[in-house]
């Protein structure tokens, strides 16, 4: 039976990256929390971690949410056994390789989490959000959904729903108790293959580079405040500022230069190092979470 006494925080994809940098966050905050990540993640074991440390509640949920019904069984089981006043839809999934050589079960799964979870998710949170006297929505879109961006094509697409949804969700509710806010992070150190793209990347693009904590602490301290847009980070900003006021095609062409040749170096140590059968993208150091470029 639910607790009326106590109020969880949700996260998904809390297992690594932003999603545990919020979870660790959150804790800090004495929120208590449901996580929810894919399978085999050690999950658990986080959970644990925060329970012994912050002394908070923290139940965890491992499933994967590019399947509609388990977005539904999920919702199911947290609607029936908490009640819920912060929503953060965190879980996500990037990276960088040209559209022609992409598997369909990579498209697919990327427009599945990044959009079909994310929105149902919320549509099925948002009725247990509505009857607490303050509640928030947190979505984590990414700077990469102010422009098209070659050699990744549909995850800017979808973080661009990401974006535009969460604005518009935000207008619908801006007489409701429930606070909107969605968040546009640059590029974050959160693993090893990450952390390689990036440092190939020039001085300037280094200048905007923030890590997990960093991100999170910004965007749930603005979150609590009511912003609306939560774009973390000075260049990060400067940023965004750019990517609007330069023409499409000129960011289009800066885009094939730099991702075109990640992409060609990628291919090439892919190329070389054949360990494991499975597909690149399956692999454990090619995972990403919303809001890294």
């Amino acid at each position: 039976m639910k607790d009326p006494n106590k109020l969880y925080t949700l996260i998904t994809g809390a297992s690594t990256g932003l999603g545990k940098a919020f979870a660790k966050e959150c804790a800090q905050r004495n929120m208590n929390l449901i996580l929810v990540s894919l399978p085999n993640e050690n999950l658990t074991g986080l959970c644990e971690e925060l329970r012994q440390t912050y002394q908070v509640n923290v139940f965890c949920k491992e499933t994967n949410l590019t399947s509609r019904q388990a977005v539904l069984d999920f919702s199911n089981w947290v609607l029936e056994n908490f009640h819920v006043n912060i929503l953060i839809n965190n879980a996500g999934i990037g990276g960088t390789q040209s559209f022609v050589n992409s598997e369909t079960d990579y498209l697919d799964d990327m427009i599945q989490l990044n959009i079909r979870a994310m929105t149902l998710l919320t549509r099925l949170i948002l009725p247990e959000l509505k009857r607490h006297s303050t509640a928030n929505i947190l979505n984590v879109s990414s700077l990469a959904a102010f422009s098209p961006v070659p050699y990744k094509t549909i995850y800017p697409a979808t973080k661009a729903f990401v974006h535009h949804f969460t604005r518009g969700l935000e207008a619908e509710l801006q007489d409701s108790n429930v606070q909107v806010s969605v968040l546009n992070p640059g590029p974050i150190m959160t693993n090893s293959d990450v952390t390689k793209r990036i440092n190939g990347q020039s001085a300037y693009v280094k200048l905007s580079i923030m890590t997990p904590e960093q991100v999170a602490q910004i965007a749930i301290r603005k979150m609590m405040s009511g912003k609306s847009v939560i774009i973390p980070g000075f260049m990060n900003r400067l940023n965004a500022f750019f990517i609007r006021l330069v023409p499409e095609n000129f960011r289009i062409f800066v885009g094939t230069c730099i991702f075109k040749r990640e992409n060609g170096k990628k291919r090439t140590h892919e190329s070389i190092d054949n360990r494991s059968k499975q597909p690149a993208w399956k692999q454990p150091d090619q995972k990403t979470v919303a809001g890294k470029l």
